[in-house]
């Protein structure tokens, strides 16, 4: 019965994971919305997680107060340290997006999945199996193959947009081993809410070193637009998201979340003109493969 539980348990994990990785492949679809709606992407970037803060609060305010609290300790390793990783992915995100595209964003976005293939064992004692690091192969190589198979996208990335891309790969990868230790220990409703919170303090201090003011939208379009982004892809996919890496290994859940291009490359070249031609849909088939392959896998333990 305790077998059964536990693989209940790691289907609900990577359920999870693949439920929040389609949430967050809407998001470059609401960011460019919001920034042909007059907010710039420094301010979109601070403006989504105060959404999805305030939202978490009440929510879980109200439905497991319990939930929320933490001793110091905790407050300050969620705030702090989580919030440092989802802040400076946040405004990663979004300036990618503004200078490269979704399609590229994303798929930069995407090597996370082997840093934290690589970190997972000294950090967490999560050895991946070789089956584990041979699908992170085949997951890299279909991202890769649809940013070059992506349309409208420069066939130069830039510095600017190499550099914001590679930083919210990064970022991703530091907050989903960050997420995999804390959420066992904190429980997800405090690693969620606490990790956004301090995500929001991180970039009111940094947003004016960018020389970037905080641009309210200026229609009720654009604040619905922003409200059911931040509802959406922070406050429901990271709870989602965190819940799951309170169940399965790091390496797992973060190839999981490989799926999000495929949800952001269907959003693009249905809303936007930033498609994919046939190589990138082969490079999509291959992502699809791994994130299935790694589902059908076994735990690393075994």
């Amino acid at each position: 019965m305790t077998g059964a539980a536990s693989k209940n348990g790691r289907w609900l994990g990577y359920a999870e994971a693949v439920a929040a990785a389609c949430l967050w492949g809407s998001s470059g679809i609401f960011a460019v919305h919001l920034f042909r709606l007059g907010v710039p992407p420094e301010s979109v970037a601070i403006l989504r997680p105060v959404v999805g803060t305030l939202v978490l609060l009440l929510a879980f305010g109200i439905s497991r107060p319990a939930a929320l609290r933490v001793d110091l300790r905790g407050f300050l390793v969620l705030g702090v340290g989580g919030g440092v990783a989802v802040g400076v992915f946040q405004l990663a995100y979004q300036l990618s997006t503004a200078t490269v595209g979704v399609p590229t964003t994303v798929a930069l976005l995407y090597l996370a999945p082997a840093v934290v293939i690589a970190a997972s064992g000294p950090l967490l004692g999560e050895w991946p199996t070789r089956a584990r690091v041979g699908l992170v192969g085949v997951t890299l190589v279909g991202v890769w193959l649809s940013v070059s198979g992506a349309r409208a996208i420069p066939s130069e990335f830039g510095p600017a947009g190499l550099v914001w891309g590679v930083l919210a790969g990064l970022s991703y990868a530091t907050y989903t081993l960050f997420g995999r230790f804390a959420a066992p220990r904190y429980g997800p409703t405090a690693t969620v809410t606490y990790s956004t919170l301090g995500a929001c303090v991180v970039l009111f201090f940094a947003l004016p070193q960018f020389g970037a003011d905080v641009v309210l939208p200026a229609s009720p379009k654009a604040w619905g637009t922003l409200v059911a982004f931040g509802v959406l892809t922070i406050a429901l996919a990271q709870f989602l998201f965190f819940d799951a890496l309170g169940r399965i290994e790091a390496s797992r859940a973060s190839l999981a979340t490989a799926i999000e291009p495929v949800v952001a490359a269907l959003l693009a070249t249905l809303l936007l003109s930033q498609g994919l031609n046939p190589l990138g849909w082969a490079g999509i088939a291959l992502v699809v493969a791994g994130v299935v392959g790694v589902g059908l896998s076994a735990p690393d333990s075994d």
